[in-house]
């Protein structure tokens, strides 16, 4: 857990690079069971009308009028550190003829602000239409393969109830959302809270930073103080894996086998990503070149690491009559990570990779916001840092870590059989 103290006066980077100017409005919380449902309809509610433009025809005429490239609203938690987000971008103002800047910011504002409500709530038409499409989103995950076997092995590695506190593991909820009560969320987390603002662009802070102001701060207050809960490492606590074995009708099967980390730390991230890399990057291709090339058991394979809950995950996509060799396979692999000598050469062809992808994005404006939002907030590394890191981690890093790996489930799901 961290204490943060950020300013309520917009934060504004200036950058000669790009033709266009970014806003991102951060509403913060802290995230609650109850209100998952709330979080995940509300940004809907919001992209498309408000109560000054009260059709979504009237909405996307006036974005046009006022040359507003993109804006969109999302809801994004880590850990159970929450935020509604609300993100525009527009045109360098030298490239426009007028000087389109305050109406602009003054749209943002509406959204953000003036929501359309009637008698106490959200729109009725708008509302219901949202809530029906997301009872489709959540019940269409138990009907897609690959949806369901991630959703299906985070519950089972989730032995404490926080990697899975999502809408996806709380469909009952939308059941008890209304018009009225959502909008109650939206006064409690956005009308009545303190955004955090963020800006960039080849613009002169005195031109941008006054009008944001004067739009979308409402308090008088210089600083305000977040309490940010990012990091819930799910420790091990099995002496043997659970196996667990389900027979569903899909005309698919996988293998999946979840590790969790002993005594993980922060530092550990960058490892654990590092290892995630060298099973299944195109640099290394650990797993497909033993389970694919070797033994032909796979159609394919796949990692997935969850750095702030300390796991990781390895799909092996197969031939139900290939699990038993697969299984023993995949763990033949995991221990080959603690060859170093095997290793070494492959480590540095990750680091290559890394190194590219960064000079790749140093003309990537939306990563290099995303950079300074996370190192204003803590929330981790930026490319920079991270690379940084990578270059210092040693085959014995890996092999360190690979020690603490806690095989916690073993999970299998199975085809339905035609017979």
């Amino acid at each position: 857990m961290k204490t943060l103290t950020i300013p309520t006066k917009p934060i504004f980077i200036k950058n000669k690079n790009f033709e266009t100017i970014l806003i991102h409005v951060l509403f913060p919380y802290e995230e609650k069971v109850d209100d998952l449902a709330k979080q995940t309809i509300l940004p809907s509610l919001l992209a498309f009308m408000n109560e000054k433009y009260q059709t979504e025809s009237e909405f996307q005429k006036k974005r046009l009028e006022n040359y507003i490239l993109n804006f969109h609203v999302k809801q994004q938690t880590i850990g159970t550190s929450a935020a509604i987000m609300f993100s525009m971008t527009i045109p360098d103002k030298k490239n426009l003829k007028e000087d389109y800047l305050e109406e602009q910011i003054d749209f943002l504002a509406q959204c953000i602000y003036h929501p359309k409500i009637i008698d106490g709530g959200f729109d009725s038409f708008e509302f219901d239409r949202e809530k029906e499409n997301l009872t489709k989103n959540i019940k269409s995950i138990d009907k897609n393969f690959k949806r369901y076997l991630r959703k299906r092995s985070n519950q089972l590695v989730d032995n404490e109830n926080i990697l899975t506190q999502s809408i996806t593991n709380h469909i009952e909820q939308i059941e008890t959302l209304t018009r009225k009560n959502v909008y109650e969320f939206y006064l409690d987390k956005i009308k009545n809270n303190t955004p955090i603002i963020f800006a960039m662009g080849n613009i002169e802070s005195q031109e941008i930073v006054p009008l944001l102001e004067k739009h979308l701060v409402k308090t008088k207050e210089k600083e305000q103080t977040l309490t940010a809960n990012y990091n819930y490492y799910l420790k091990p606590f099995r002496e043997s894996p659970q196996e667990i074995t389900e027979e569903k009708d899909f005309k698919d099967s996988a293998l999946v086998l979840a590790y969790k980390v002993k005594g993980m730390k922060e530092q550990d991230k960058v490892t654990l990503t590092a290892i995630c890399s060298l099973l299944s990057s195109l640099s290394s291709r650990l797993l497909n070149k033993k389970l694919r090339d070797e033994y032909n058991l796979v159609y394919a394979t796949d990692t997935l690491y969850y750095s702030s809950f300390g796991v990781l995950f390895i799909y092996a996509y197969i031939n139900p009559k290939n699990k038993d060799l697969c299984l023993e396979k995949i763990k033949e692999v995991i221990e080959e990570l603690k060859d170093e000598e095997q290793i070494a050469p492959l480590l540095e062809k990750i680091k290559e990779r890394f190194r590219t992808n960064q000079i790749k994005n140093l003309d990537n404006k939306n990563m290099i916001i995303n950079d300074i939002i996370k190192k204003k907030l803590k929330i981790g590394m930026t490319e920079k840092e991270y690379l940084k890191k990578l270059e210092k981690l040693t085959t014995n890093d890996i092999k360190e870590l690979i020690e603490r790996l806690n095989l916690d489930t073993i999970y299998f799901l199975k085809e339905k059989s035609d017979e």
